[in-house]
């Protein structure tokens, strides 16, 4: 499985590389909105993450474009802002799932397999 991860925070992204990597899915990063673009367009996900606090662009921004670009792209939002707001705010613009920040490996996981299974599933 080919996992998209759109984060500005290195941390982050070395976490959530670490789990999904020991799962054996390959993961590519972008640390910008446009980069994560770019990949989109470039490359075939089967996952894309994004957070939606970044600066600049936004991870709302990047769904939006994410689902021009891939409109059946399975996408997980994560946030430390979880608020009913951004999580209905995401899920207007087409992302699938949400998981919010800090959260565990197991935790990582388990969302991953549910935004997966919820494309599956009719809209």
């Amino acid at each position: 499985m080919r996992v998209l991860i759109v984060d500005d925070d290195a941390i982050v992204i070395r976490s959530c590389r670490r789990v999904l990597e020991a799962e054996g899915m390959d993961v590519h990063t972008a640390s910008t909105v446009e980069k994560g673009e770019e990949m989109l367009a470039d490359g075939d996900f089967d996952l894309m993450l994004t957070d939606i606090k970044m600066p600049g662009r936004d991870g709302f921004e990047m769904i939006a474009r994410a689902r021009r670009i891939r409109p059946g792209l399975p996408i997980l939002m994560m946030s430390g802002y979880s608020t009913a707001g951004t999580i209905a705010d995401g899920r207007r613009l087409g992302a699938d799932h949400f998981i919010a920040k800090p959260f565990t490996p197991d935790e990582l996981l388990q969302a991953v397999r549910h935004t997966i299974a919820q494309v599956d599933e009719p809209r």
